[in-house]
């Protein structure tokens, strides 16, 4: 088992680990950055939620062409903190089913820290005690906002060649808000696309259609 420092999006792992609550909610933290970057997992998590499906306990694997996604719940409510119980409860069904799921390596946040309420060093030592014994390669990633991320250096070079008349008609952004999201990336103020949450004047509306300019956007074949 492996700790790191850094972005878990850019772990090389087939599977990587989102905490979650059990009534629908992912607006903050690392749920957030999930929500933005699979939109298509986050609805099926809404469906999920609705019919109680999402449980503490209970894993939900969701599988991309690229990552594997493991649902964690490690709350009941987004309101209420996570409890030491819920961790061993998700970790012990982790280790009975991660075979069966065929999960061959995988990297975890550190649960129910954070946003979650537990320190960092409950959630190492309950995680290492409940993980030890896993006959696959394990990381566990200490969120460091300073560190690179892939998704936003790609954000950045789209960016970089194409005009703001181009980034405007493919987001459809408003031109203001545009230009403020061009020059903040450009003179390297934010390190991810979700810290542009933090400007005032930029929605989550622009937000989302910045994570799917980074994610779709295909540059010209001229521009190479």
């Amino acid at each position: 088992m492996e700790i790191i420092s850094g972005n878990i999006f850019d772990s090389n792992d087939q599977t990587i680990v989102n905490t979650v609550n059990c009534i629908g909610a992912m607006g903050a933290g690392i749920a957030l950055e999930y929500k933005y970057r699979f939109p298509e997992m986050y609805k099926d998590y809404l469906s999920l939620c609705s019919k109680n499906e999402i449980q503490i306990g209970s894993l939900w694997l969701y599988k991309t062409s690229g990552k594997w996604i493991l649902n964690f719940p490690t709350k009941l409510h987004w309101k209420f903190p996570s409890k030491e119980e819920y961790l061993i409860k998700g970790l012990v069904e982790f280790k009975r089913t991660y075979s069966h799921l065929k999960i061959s390596s995988i990297s975890f946040p550190l649960l129910g820290a954070n946003n979650g309420g537990l320190s960092e060093q409950q959630s190492i030592e309950i995680m290492s005690h409940y993980l030890s014994g896993c006959d696959i390669p394990i990381k566990l990633y200490k969120f460091n906002p300073q560190s690179k991320d892939i998704l936003f250096t790609q954000f950045k070079e789209k960016l970089t060649k194409i005009s703001l008349t181009e980034f405007i008609r493919y987001t459809n952004i408003p031109s203001k808000t545009s230009i403020m999201i061009h020059d903040i990336v450009l003179e390297n103020k934010v390190n991810r696309i979700s810290d542009l949450s933090n400007v005032k004047g930029i929605g989550e509306s622009a937000i989302i259609k910045c994570y799917d300019f980074a994610l779709k956007f295909q540059l010209p074949n001229l521009l190479f």
